[in-house]
């Protein structure tokens, strides 16, 4: 694979172009979502059918089917996650206008013509988390003076990566001061996150060392809505695995930011399996029902 630190910056700026051009609007959200849906994919099969010609073959209602349909099925697995994305999302709760849907549809194509799958829709996370695909996207939408006023300075992939192989994983939130090699059940925690490109570099120098993320506990904390939804959906793409906590506040106003976003974490996880609950009971009722309606069916 060539860099994909500037592959990734290549699919940001035309992101960002083609949704301009095509008069998308003020909604950032609504491209970085778009993004952010297909880096959810993944290839299964590389001998099976073209994915990519597949979604490029869509029209606009069918393209918008599909990203609704993507949130939905990662929302039974991390229904936490996908709500602190919610942002990146919600806008497809609401019927979409012929003009947006354009604009969506223009951006996915240019995502995927540029090679989004090419960084995003590996099966082996090291290679899905080569890069951060959402920042540059993110970075490129906004204006200079907008990511002035959020205080928002992504740091380049290269520079986080030394950092992360400087301090040897030390708890990220005490850069410097707490430098020791990992250990199973460690907290790596970043309390100015951005989209999560320090902890992206430490998951990988983990797996390079042999070791898996999934046994440690991470956070991100991120006082943007967009970031941290970005944070949310990466923690996904990179496979962190089950102990991730991303957090939406101003980590120096409130220090207990993770803590109140695990009990978000865990209501709505009560959540999901209320709905579920109810989906299961629904199910079984109609299909007695329908087990019924054919026993009290006059023979043929």
């Amino acid at each position: 694979m060539s860099d994909p630190h500037r592959r990734a910056l290549e699919i940001g700026e035309a992101v960002a172009e083609r949704w301009h051009k095509r008069h998308g609007g003020t909604a950032i959200e609504v491209p970085i979502g778009a993004v952010a849906t297909l880096a959810l994919i993944r290839e299964r099969d590389p001998n099976g059918p073209d994915l990519k010609a597949q979604i490029l073959a869509q029209d606009g209602p069918q393209m918008i089917a599909m990203l609704r349909e993507i949130w939905s099925m990662h929302w039974l697995h991390r229904p936490d996650l996908i709500d602190r994305a919610r942002i990146l999302h919600e806008w497809l709760n609401d019927e979409v206008d012929e003009h947006r849907m354009e604009a969506v549809l223009a951006v996915t194509q240019t995502a995927l013509q540029r090679g989004l799958f090419d960084l995003t829709a590996h099966e082996d996370p090291y290679l899905r988390a080569a890069t951060d695909v959402l920042s540059p996207v993110m970075t490129c939408l906004r204006s200079h003076g907008a990511r002035q006023g959020l205080g928002e300075y992504h740091t380049p992939a290269p520079i986080a990566e030394a950092i992360a192989e400087m301090i040897n994983l030390g708890h990220i939130a005490e850069i410097g001061l707490n430098a020791k090699e990992p250990r199973e059940g460690d907290h790596i925690h970043d309390p100015c996150a951005g989209s999560g490109g320090m902890l992206r570099s430490a998951a990988q120098s983990l797996r390079e060392r042999g070791q898996e993320p999934a046994a440690y506990q991470w956070s991100m904390v991120d006082i943007d809505p967009i970031a941290a939804a970005c944070a949310a959906v990466n923690a996904i793409v990179w496979d962190l695995g089950p102990r991730v906590t991303v957090a939406c506040a101003d980590s120096l106003t409130n220090p207990n930011a993770v803590e109140d976003a695990m009990k978000e974490a865990r209501a709505v996880f009560e959540h999901r399996d209320q709905v579920l609950g109810k989906a299961q009971i629904i199910a079984a009722v109609r299909q007695v029902q329908h087990l019924t309606e054919q026993t009290l069916s006059p023979a043929a």
